[in-house]
C-alpha cells in the first residue's frame, strides 16, 4: 500500500459520516501537504480527520472554536507522522504481516464473544482500513523503539539516582525499597527508567526528523478546512510543519 494512503488512515478508527466541508475549487485529488514524494490527497486527509474525531474528539463540532484547535491540532500530528513514517521507510523499517495479524488477534481476544464485530459495525468501521491504521502504529512504535529505547542505557548511577530521589513515594513499595527488590523488581525499574528517558528523548529527535522530512502545507487549502479559524496555521504560505 502507498505510504500516503497509510498515513492518512493512521488513527485507530475509522468512522463514516460527515467531514470537513470542501469548497468547489477544490476536489478529492487536491494536495494538502507532502513530504518529499509522498502526498496526502483531500479525501484522504478528511477520511484521516473522520478518524482522529471519532477516536478522539466526540461532539468537539458542537462548539466551532475547539472545532477549530482539534483541526489544527490534527494537522500538527498528521504532519509530525508523515514525517515518521517517511524515515520508517527509508530506513526499511516495517511491520510483517504476521505480525500484524497476530496484534490484531491479540485486540481481538480482549473483546468477548463477537463485540469486536459489533463495534466496528456499530462505528461505521472499515476493517481494513482499520488494520492498515493499526499497522502505522505498529511501525510507528517499532521505529520509535529502533531509534531511541534500544539505544538508551540504564546504568547504576540512574538506578542510584531513583532510589534517592524516590525514596519517601509510595507508589510502588517493591521498586522504592531496594533492599526488598528481586529481579523482577529491578527489571521493572530499568524499563520504568527506560521510558521516561525515551519521552525526554523523543522530542528533540522529532525535531531532528522534522528538520531532515520537511512538510509542505498548502496554506489555501488548510485554511478552508479550518473555515473561518482566525487561529494561526502551521507554517507559511506553503511551509514545513510548526513546532
Amino acid at each position: 500500500m502507498q505510504l500516503r494512503l497509510m498515513i492518512a488512515i493512521a488513527a485507530l478508527l475509522v468512522a463514516s459520516g460527515s467531514g470537513c466541508q470542501r469548497e468547489a475549487s477544490f476536489d478529492d485529488a487536491t494536495i494538502v501537504m507532502s513530504v518529499g514524494q509522498h502526498e496526502i490527497r483531500l479525501d484522504e486527509f478528511n477520511r484521516a480527520y473522520r478518524m482522529y474525531r471519532s477516536a478522539y474528539g466526540e461532539g468537539v463540532d458542537k462548539d466551532p472554536a475547539v472545532e477549530r484547535e482539534s483541526k489544527l491540532r490534527f494537522i500538527q500530528q498528521l504532519a509530525d507522522q508523515m514525517v515518521l513514517m517517511a524515515h520508517a521507510h527509508d530506513i526499511g523499517v516495517d511491520i510483517s504481516d504476521d505480525a500484524l495479524n497476530r496484534a490484531v488477534d491479540n485486540i481481538r481476544e480482549d473483546y468477548p464473544d463477537d463485540l469486536f464485530d459489533q463495534m466496528l459495525l456499530e462505528n461505521a468501521i472499515n476493517f481494513e482500513q482499520w488494520k492498515e491504521a493499526l499497522r502505522v502504529r505498529l511501525v510507528i512504535d517499532q521505529l520509535v523503539r529502533q531509534e531511541l529505547s534500544q539505544n538508551i542505557q540504564i546504568t547504576e548511577g540512574d538506578i542510584a539516582d531513583y532510589y534517592q530521589n524516590n525514596a519517601a513515594d509510595s507508589l510502588a513499595p517493591d521498586i522504592a525499597a531496594p533492599e526488598k527488590a528481586g529481579d523482577h523488581s529491578d527489571q521493572r525499574l530499568v524499563q520504568q527508567l527506560r521510558r521516561q528517558k525515551t519521552e525526554q528523548a523523543y522530542t528533540p529527535w522529532l525535531a531532528g526528523l522534522r528538520a531532515q522530512y520537511p512538510v509542505d502545507i498548502d496554506q489555501a487549502v488548510i485554511a478552508r478546512i479550518i473555515s473561518n479559524s482566525k487561529a494561526p496555521l502551521p507554517g507559511g504560505d506553503h511551509a514545513g510543519s510548526a513546532e
